[in-house]
């Protein structure tokens, strides 16, 4: 389009000059063109640069608008380079048949050399492109490791295990910040903890950095812990001191008991005495062993005479309670339960106010229970209750029994017992914080939510989350301190002439086929990196500059570092239709 334009601005500019003198059209224009012959003449350079410059200005839209059309597309390298050639030849054809006024030789020139050039662009481009990549990937990790505080080496480690963790600058910081502030990248994927590892493994500054950050965190963990606990869950109780309060609260209630039944009238017991003894008599085995033997507490002392006195019936009342504690046999539990109502009803007649004395009692008695009912919230045997059973229960609990006035306490013993257990395993398992976790969250989600019922979900989550987070920091000292070991023997039997032969890809392939040799080559790709640093030709300064960044130190800095580093191993936008572009316009230029 160039020499056409051109052409109808010089027709129209000699128009006008011969209109405006008295010079003809022709002359004029062959004046123009001489003015034009002798300017290229003088300044051949400007004349050829201008004509490349312009032709690849003009090309490069047309190459970003359609990219397939000139070899940019998808398909193998040998179809997009011809494709790049019937594009280069079209080109150098219609560019050649404008200048030259149609002249077949011209048109045929150009469409060979336009051909030639364009078959060549995909490849020029891709070697040209990661030549440009290599530079720009150059100056930007320099760049980036500045930002992040840095030595480029240790930055560039570090950004490699960053990305091979499936990490970037945005998912980094959230990460982090998900396991509390106790969290280091050294947590967040293997290829980080291999570095740790590494590093842990070579005599040096950075070992001693990596070695006390992660012993000085361990330190601290059941610390941490507890005060989770704390702040969840409420302070430790001991059940032992919380069943002696209530043991004593409910001794209170003997004085009162005995002023109830201070003038109290005496109590025709015939009716209840006759109603036993008709169950005795039809009744076998432990269930008429267990009532005859009620029945026998109903009497005077040392006699067969039965009592009046309502105290009889008290003492009797209290006597079936400590039976129920340890019968077994349900039809002997029934029995007595059914003599103990009896006995309640003939005393709820006889002595009034001790509804009110019984309703307090119990109310201790059931808080009791709840206690150690609470202890065994987080077993996981028969005795622990499901989920929906421990909710039921602390809803009937909370209900008034009774002549009870307000909510009863048992729902807090039952949260105080829960407590008290959950110490005892912290207690028990203070070096061990896998075991902890298994036994504080158990298999599945019951703990969880048997916890929440007591405790409230947020705080439920809350504890679960920092014996995860403490698990994994636990996992990180683990993992670095065996990689170092691990390491530090390899490094030793390399160094004595002991080291076992290689394992590599072909090995690998042997044992396991292909995906055993992908696996492989993913492996020795990080184990490349740990050779390096526990190498000697790895300088302290690039070992030590890695160590504080696995361990977190300026942490805001070495996310503006991955910010900047962001975009690293991409080719830039206008290399690609550059090179073509210069390469499609220097087969035309040969036939300008």
């Amino acid at each position: 389009m160039g020499p056409l334009i051109r052409g109808g601005t010089e027709r129209a500019a000699a128009a006008t000059l011969a209109a405006f003198s008295d010079e003809t059209y022709d002359q004029v224009m062959d004046r123009v063109r001489e003015a034009n012959r002798a300017e290229k003449e003088a300044n051949p350079y400007v004349d050829k640069g201008a004509q490349i410059t312009g032709a690849v200005a003009g090309t490069i839209p047309a190459i970003m608008a359609a990219p397939a059309a000139f070899g940019a597309g998808g398909g193998s390298l040998v179809l997009r380079s011809g494709i790049s050639g019937l594009t280069g030849a079209g080109i150098g054809g219609a560019d050649a048949a404008v200048r030259h006024d149609g002249d077949p030789t011209a048109i045929r020139d150009g469409a060979y050399w336009g051909g030639l050039f364009g078959l060549g662009g995909p490849i020029a481009g891709k070697a040209i492109g990661a030549g440009a990549r290599s530079l720009v990937d150059a100056l930007r990790a320099r760049t980036a490791a500045k930002v992040a505080g840095m030595d480029p080496q240790a930055f560039a480690y570090f950004r490699r295990a960053v990305t091979d963790d499936g990490l970037d600058a945005s998912t980094l910081p959230r990460r982090l910040k998900e396991m509390g502030p106790e969290a280091i990248p050294a947590d967040l994927g293997p290829n980080l903890q291999k570095q740790a590892g590494a590093l842990a493994a070579t005599p040096g500054e950075a070992q001693a950095t990596i070695r006390n950050a992660l012993t000085d965190r361990q330190a601290g963990a059941n610390a941490r812990i507890g005060q989770t606990i704390d702040e969840t869950m409420g302070p430790n109780v001991v059940p032992s001191e919380v069943r002696a309060g209530i043991e004593a609260n409910q001794d209170s209630f003997s004085p009162l008991y005995r002023e109830v039944f201070r003038g109290a009238r005496p109590y025709d017991m015939a009716p209840i005495a006759e109603a036993m003894e008709a169950d005795i008599s039809r009744l076998r085995g432990p269930a008429q062993a267990r009532l005859r033997q009620v029945r026998d507490m109903l009497n005077v002392a040392n006699s067969n005479v039965l009592s009046t006195d309502p105290g009889v019936m008290f003492q009797t009342r209290q006597a079936i309670d400590g039976l129920l504690k340890t019968e077994i046999d349900p039809k002997a539990i029934a029995t007595l339960m059914e003599a103990r109502q009896m006995l309640d009803d003939g005393l709820t007649r006889a002595v009034p106010r001790i509804k009110e004395l019984d309703a307090g009692f119990s109310e201790l008695a059931r808080q009791d229970e709840a206690l150690t009912r609470g202890q065994q919230v987080l077993d996981s045997g028969r005795t622990a209750p499901r989920p929906s059973e421990l909710a039921a229960e602390v809803e009937q609990g909370v209900q008034p029994q009774g002549m009870q006035i307000g909510p009863s306490a048992a729902p807090l013993r039952l949260s105080q017992g829960a407590r008290a257990e959950i110490d005892r395993i912290v207690g028990t398992n203070s070096n061990d914080i896998a075991a902890m976790n298994k036994l504080i969250k158990g298999e599945g989600d019951w703990n969880r939510a048997r916890l929440s019922t007591l405790f409230g979900p947020e705080k439920a989550d809350q504890l679960f989350k920092v014996l995860e987070n403490e698990r994994i920091y636990a996992d990180t000292v683990n993992t670095v301190t065996r990689n170092s070991e691990t390491a530090a023997r390899i490094a030793a039997q390399n160094e004595l002439g002991g080291g076992a032969g290689s394992f590599g890809v072909k090995e690998a392939f042997k044992a396991g086929g292909f995906l055993g040799a992908a696996r492989s080559a993913a492996i020795d790709k990080a184990d490349d990196i740990v050779k390096a640093l526990i190498s000697s030709n790895t300088g302290n300064v690039t070992r030590q500059s890695l160590a504080q960044a696995l361990i977190g130190e300026q942490r805001e800095k070495l996310v503006e570092g991955l910010v900047k580093a962001q975009g690293m191993g991409t080719t830039p936008a206008l290399v690609d239709p550059v090179v073509k572009a210069l390469l499609l316009n220097a087969g035309t230029a040969r036939t300008r």
